[in-house]
C-alpha cells in the first residue's frame, strides 16, 4: 500500500508539473522591445515578460524616445520624436506577467537609406514609483554592408565595413566604432567563456564617391574546440554627432562539438 500510495504521489506530481509546464515555459525575462517595419511602414514599441513584482498589479509604462537619426543620400536629421514620451496603463497576469504595448508611429521609409531609434520603457506603480525600466533600438539600414570573415586558410578573423551613398558633406570624415564580442571553448570538459561586448577600435575615413571601406581588423586565429566572433560597426559623423549606419556580423573559426 506504502509504494501504490507513494506512485499515485508521483505521478499526480508529474501531472501537475504537465499541466504547469506550458506557463512556465512562456515565461520570459522581462524586456522592451521596438520595430521598425519596412512591410507595415510602422514603428511599434512595448514591454513582455516577467518582471518580478507581485501579480495582478496595476501599472503605467513610460515609454520614451531617448534618441534617433535618419539619414538620405543627401542630408541626415534627428528624427522629430525624441525627447517624447508616450504613457500607457496596464496590468501583470496572476503568473506576474506583464504585456503592454507603446506607442506606434508611420514609418515613410521611401527617401531613407537609414533609421536608427532607441526607446526607454519604464514601468512605475500608481503612485509614480519607479519598479524597472528596460532600453531597445531598432535599425533600418539599406547602405551599409558588415562583414566577418573566419578564414582557415590564413589563420584570420577579419572585420570589414563597406557603404554607399554616404553623400552627406562631411567636413571631418566619418567615425567607424568597431565592437567585437568572442565565445571560446579550448575542450570538451572546458567551460565556454563569452567575453562582453567591447569596443575594439575607433578608424576615421572619408567617403570617395559616397563609398566607404574598413577593414575593422584582421587578427591572427587559433583553432579551438569551439570558437565563434560577432563585430558591430557604427558609422557616424563627428561633425554633427549622429549615426548615421550601422551593422553587426559573426562567423565560427572552429567547431568541433560534432566531431
Amino acid at each position: 500500500m506504502r509504494l501504490s500510495a507513494l506512485l499515485a504521489s508521483v505521478v499526480g506530481l508529474l501531472a501537475a508539473l504537465l499541466l504547469t509546464s506550458p506557463a512556465a515555459a512562456a515565461a520570459t525575462s522581462f524586456h522592451a522591445w521596438i520595430t521598425c517595419d519596412p512591410v507595415t511602414n510602422k514603428i511599434a514599441t512595448g514591454v513582455t515578460g516577467q518582471y518580478g513584482v507581485a501579480a495582478n498589479t496595476a501599472v503605467k509604462v513610460e515609454f520614451k524616445v531617448e534618441s534617433g537619426y535618419y539619414a538620405t543620400a543627401t542630408t541626415s536629421a534627428k528624427i522629430p520624436a525624441t525627447g517624447s514620451t508616450t504613457t500607457v496603463a496596464g496590468k501583470s497576469t496572476a503568473s506576474s506577467d506583464l504585456t503592454v504595448k507603446g506607442y506606434t508611429r508611420d514609418f515613410p521609409i521611401s527617401g531613407y537609406i537609414f533609421y536608427t531609434e532607441k526607446v526607454t520603457a519604464t514601468v512605475k506603480n500608481t503612485a509614480g514609483g519607479i519598479l524597472t525600466s528596460r532600453t531597445a533600438t531598432c535599425d533600418y539600414d539599406r547602405h551599409t554592408t558588415v562583414t566577418l570573415t573566419c578564414d582557415h586558410d590564413t589563420q584570420t578573423i577579419t572585420a570589414r565595413v563597406d557603404g554607399v551613398q554616404f553623400n552627406e558633406p562631411q567636413p571631418m570624415g566619418l567615425g567607424i566604432k568597431w565592437e567585437r564580442s568572442t565565445t571560446s571553448q579550448n575542450s570538451a570538459t572546458d567551460p565556454a567563456f563569452t567575453m562582453q561586448r567591447f569596443t575594439w577600435a575607433t578608424h576615421t575615413v572619408s567617403p570617395v564617391n559616397g563609398t566607404i571601406t574598413d577593414v575593422g581588423f584582421s587578427s591572427p586565429a587559433t583553432d579551438r574546440y569551439y570558437q565563434s566572433q560577432t563585430v558591430w560597426a557604427t558609422v557616424s559623423s563627428p561633425y554633427t554627432g549622429r549615426t548615421l549606419g550601422s551593422g553587426t556580423a559573426t562567423c565560427v573559426y572552429s567547431d568541433h562539438r560534432n566531431d
